[in-house]
């Protein structure tokens, strides 16, 4: 969980129960190739341009998610999302908005103070400790410590950390599952700390492979 919530009730795990998947998506597609009318054979597709053209977010369920506000627990709209194709599904409060595809990731936004932001990504054919690596490495010196574990609900093991920052409250998580790695990073303005925490609690909470 995000560092600073302290005392946070844990969202009971009944009440984050699988909606049924709809038709929705939400699709990063790559544009169709368009041959020339003098060619006689159909050329082999590009299995890596396939599989990027595959990423898409499938729109689930609504959930309840609980925390704790002020001692006390609060319960908020939520929605399930997976991504497919791998399988890899959380939930977000509804009012964290539409998910926007950009490029790998998947993109939530909200104005809190400021504009909040939670990005979903899945790192293809990367452990948890490469994922953790790779991050260190592209921000050499920019985190407040080192990467703590974490576990999901979903039982998927994790790892979590926060940028130091003065001006904005940010911070990281990876979810190891099957041969990817889920990266979650989240964003918001000092003064949104409080019900960011909250926020981020809920959907990492959340996260879950349907291959468990």
């Amino acid at each position: 969980m995000a560092a600073g919530c302290t005392g946070k009730h844990q969202p009971d795990e009944q009440s984050l129960e699988n909606g049924s998947p709809t038709n929705q998506y939400v699709s990063q597609e790559a544009p169709d190739e368009v041959g020339g009318a003098e060619d006689e054979h159909t050329p082999e597709p590009d299995t890596r341009a396939s599989d990027a053209a595959k990423l898409s977010v499938v729109v689930g369920g609504e959930v309840k998610l609980e925390t704790s506000l002020e001692h006390e627990i609060a319960t908020f709209d939520g929605t399930e999302y997976t991504i497919e194709p791998f399988g890899v599904t959380f939930a977000v409060r509804t009012d964290m908005g539409e998910p926007v595809v950009e490029g790998d990731s998947i993109l939530f936004s909200r104005d809190l103070s400021g504009i909040a932001t939670i990005s979903y990504e899945v790192m293809e054919n990367t452990s948890l400790n490469e994922a953790v690596a790779r991050e260190l490495q592209d921000h050499d010196g920019s985190f407040s410590g080192e990467f703590i574990d974490t576990t999901s609900k979903g039982e998927l093991r994790g790892k979590h950390n926060q940028y130091k920052e003065d001006s904005v409250f940010a911070g990281v998580f990876f979810y190891e599952f099957d041969r990817h790695v889920l990266r979650i990073k989240y964003q918001c303005p000092i003064a949104a700390v409080d019900a960011m925490i909250r926020i981020v609690n809920e959907t990492v909470d959340s996260v879950r492979w349907e291959g468990n």
